[in-house]
């Protein structure tokens, strides 16, 4: 029998992958804050919960959290309006995380952790950042699992995100957009399903992950392609150059012999 897994957010990441996870035989909870999407994760033989984290857990939490392996993939925000509310909701759920079975855990973090001063970065030089998307950093985020003794958490760092509706060219049509020339970290959404399967396939967890393309295009390039896909405005570049980070990989790679299946980010847009 395998290992039950419980996907906390079926969006745009959790849904393919709990689909595929019940196709390789694992049987799967997926979760909602949307009762419309209770019927979507039946659909794919997920068993669907209603779970909320305002910042406390809500919902059937307790059944939920009865199971082998818990995905967490929910994106910051500000919530209540308080303080560190992320921080508050993933303190709130690992308080119920202790009171289950759950002993391994896969968290979807962010290359953010990494500062820009246009070097490359692997998974030791992450810094305490403040995300821009909420008031705390990632690195608070990923330590209150990783520094816990009894539970085995694999971290995965992942950078800007394609596939799906995902085309980056949208956020940045008709703006100005400085760094033309100065590289980008992307993953295509089919890389990133195929290394949440392989880590659960051969049990590596307690590992932190960088998961990036091989190559670094210009924000020139991608933006550029991904509007005319698209078929709208591509940004107005500034050629001044900024602050980047280049993201590392080879840790990943090693340890799951792992070949990009969309190593170019460009040729990445067009899936």
């Amino acid at each position: 029998m395998k290992e039950t897994i419980s996907i906390l957010g079926c969006g745009w990441l959790g849904m393919p992958l709990g689909e595929r996870l019940v196709k390789d035989g694992y049987p799967v909870k997926g979760s909602t804050t949307r009762k419309e999407k209770l019927k979507a994760i039946s659909a794919i033989d997920m068993e669907p919960y209603i779970i909320g984290l305002c910042p406390e857990p809500e919902g059937d939490i307790d059944a939920f959290l009865d199971t082998d392996i818990l995905f967490i993939n929910i994106p910051p925000g500000k919530g209540d309006g308080q303080p560190r509310f992320y921080f508050r909701q993933m303190k709130a759920l690992l308080k119920r995380i202790e009171q289950s079975r759950v002993k391994k855990i896969i968290l979807i973090s962010a290359t953010s952790v990494y500062p820009q001063n246009n070097n490359e970065v692997t998974e030791d030089d992450a810094v305490r950042i403040e995300s821009p998307f909420s008031d705390t950093a990632w690195l608070d985020i990923e330590e209150l699992f990783t520094n816990h003794d009894d539970l085995r958490t694999t971290v995965l760092r992942f950078s800007g995100l394609i596939g799906g509706e995902y085309q980056p060219g949208r956020y940045f049509s008709g703006k100005e957009l400085g760094g033309a020339d100065d590289p980008v970290n992307m993953i295509h959404r089919e890389d990133c399903l195929q290394i949440i399967e392989q880590i659960i396939a051969k049990n590596l967890f307690g590992e932190v992950f960088n998961a990036s393309a091989d190559e670094h295009p210009t924000r020139r390039q991608l933006y550029t392609k991904s509007c005319e896909i698209m078929g709208i405005e591509p940004p107005i570049f500034i050629d001044n150059p900024m602050p980047y980070r280049l993201v590392n990989c080879d840790k990943l790679k090693k340890a799951l012999n792992y070949q990009f299946v969309y190593p170019d980010p460009l040729e990445a847009l067009e899936v």
